[in-house]
């Protein structure tokens, strides 16, 4: 027998429990952010400025950082008031 081959990309994942998503541009991120990484939600750590006001190098927990260039979707907690 043979496997069929199928053109569906894997599933995401469900968004951390109690976060919000939004297409926000590098200079919009802040610490404590999700980012969706090889299939995993990583919680940004720290960051620092990249070569300017408009990228980002984002640092995690256990992986090498993400040099962040242009806008994409990140996952933030609710704020408690």
């Amino acid at each position: 027998m043979y496997e069929r081959r199928t053109e569906e990309q894997p599933s995401i994942p469900p968004p951390p429990v109690g976060t919000v998503p939004a297409v926000r541009p590098p200079t919009d991120v802040r610490v404590g952010d999700f980012v969706l990484l090889d299939g995993r939600y990583e919680r940004v750590q720290d960051m620092r400025a990249a070569g300017g006001a408009s990228a980002r190098i984002l640092h995690f927990a256990g992986r090498t950082p993400l040099i962040m260039r242009e806008a994409r979707t990140t996952y933030r907690p609710l704020e408690r008031r």
